[in-house]
Order: structure tokens, then sequence, then C-alpha cells
């Protein structure tokens, strides 16, 4: 295994963009999301072992027994110490096709592993208006600087650290995505904040907080997220949901996203 310098990234572009409904290859590959990858090969490589904030990435040639026996070590090593360490639940493995299935346990020995199916959705066109959806008393508002200069708003430090889930700053987040909220009084109660913004696309993140879910927010926040989005030059919005998460899906389809494809991910807790 070799770490792969940043400006040799657009070596393993056809690796990654072999799986390109998951945006974070291209956010990677354009140094917009803080990443670590190995390959088998300097010059040719063949496959990928890549790294960004929780989610890891295998991609490529699955037989490369060598490779494969680096990633072992690694995990044994390094990955799952630090997130103990770090007091971290888990974190995500994705991966390009279905070979590398056969792989997994050997990769990850004698650790919990939970076998996820996931799909995938894509919105390229505003189909109704937020305002349609938004409940009485709610107001909508941008993910800001002057949003978070209101130091009383409740629930302000949780959006912070969802900012923060891909970017490595509030300030990056600031300059480089964006997101809108919902606000009831003095509460954040919802939001929606972009993520891998690249080439004209980004993918959706969002979160209804409990007491105020099933009224419509979630929707609201969709759409309003899509209007911005569209008029400042996003093309397409993915999402990405476990099937499992039918409140996720409802909300996805009733703001006007088409599903694109089902997939597996691996979800591995860091304590059993």
């Amino acid at each position: 295994m070799t770490a792969l310098h940043p400006d040799s990234y657009e070596l393993v572009r056809p690796i990654l963009l072999g799986m390109d409904f998951h945006l974070i290859g291209r956010s990677i590959l354009i140094q917009q999301s803080p990443a670590q990858i190995f390959v088998d090969n300097m010059e040719h490589p063949k496959t990928l072992f890549a790294q960004a904030g929780h989610r890891y990435i295998l991609a490529g040639d699955p037989e490369i027994d060598s490779f494969n026996l680096g990633i072992r070590k690694l995990f044994a090593n390094v990955i799952f110490p630090r997130a103990l360490a770090e007091g971290q639940e888990g974190f995500a493995i994705y991966y390009d096709s279905a070979a590398w299935e056969e792989k997994m346990q050997a990769i990850l020995m004698d650790k919990e592993i939970i076998h996820a199916d996931r799909e995938y959705y894509a919105c390229q066109e505003l189909k109704h208006k937020w305002q349609n959806f938004m409940p009485e008393g709610f107001q909508l508002h941008m993910v800001d600087a002057d949003l978070l200069a209101n130091t009383n708003l409740k629930h302000l430090d949780t959006l912070k650290e969802e900012m923060i889930s891909e970017r490595p700053s509030v300030n990056d987040f600031l300059s480089k995505s964006f997101g809108v909220c919902a606000i009831h009084e003095n509460e954040l109660a919802g939001w929606c904040l972009s993520e891998y913004n690249a080439d004209s696309r980004c993918e959706i993140g969002i979160e209804t907080i409990s007491e105020f879910r099933q009224r419509g927010i979630a929707t609201a926040l969709t759409l309003a997220f899509l209007e911005h989005a569209f008029s400042n030059g996003i093309s397409e919005v993915g999402w990405h949901c476990y099937k499992r998460n039918a409140p996720s899906v409802q909300t996805a389809r009733k703001a006007g996203f088409n599903k694109v494809c089902d997939y597996k991910s691996y979800i591995c807790p860091v304590k059993p």
C-alpha cells in the first residue's frame, strides 16, 4: 500500500468514478473533501482504499491479496484503535462491486460488520413550493454567519456538528457549502445542508429535531434547499438513505426525487 499525494489524485479518477453516484469521489478528486488515498501502484493503480471523515471506500480490483492485507493491518492497527480512542460509535464502508463482499470478513477479521441495504435518489428540477409545506409558526432561514451569531438559538451546537461532518471547519462550510433551516420561536426545528459539492452537483444531509417531526418540516426544508440549489448553479442533488428508513424515503419522493439505484454498504460498530 502506498499513500497517494493529492497532486496525483487524477491517477485514480477512472477508479473512483466507477461509483459515481457517490459524489464523495468527485469531491475528493477536486480536493474539496479532505481524504487519504492508498493505492497498489503509484504509476498505474488498479485499486484503492480511501478515507474521508468517517467514510471508507474500496474500489477497483479486489483480487490483489497484498493490498488487501495492507488494508486489514490498517483497520486493525490504526483505524479501529483511533475510532475507539475518539469515542466514535462506528463508521461506514462503501465499495464499487459485489466482489469486495467476499473479501470483507478477511479484511476486518473478527470485527462485527453489518451489511446494509441502501437507496440513492436524485432530483434535477424543482416540482413544488416549500411554502406549501412549511407549517405555521416556523420561519425559513439560510445557514449563514448571521444565524450562527445567534448564540441563544437552541440546538445551534448540534447544527455546527453537522456542518463539520463533511467539512473540516464551520468556516469552510460557510465558504463552500450551503444550507437552510427552520426556526420555531428561538429554537432550531431542523436543517438541510449540502454535502460533497462538486461539478455542479451536491448531496443532501437533513435532520429534523425529534419534537418537530411529522409536521412536513423535512419536506419544506428539502424544497427550500432545492430552490436555492437550482438558483445557484447546482444541476443535480443526490439523496442517500437506508432502505429501512421509510420516513427518509417518503420525504425524498414527496420532494420530487426519483430513485436511481439500490446498493449495499457495511456498517462497522466500534464497540461490540
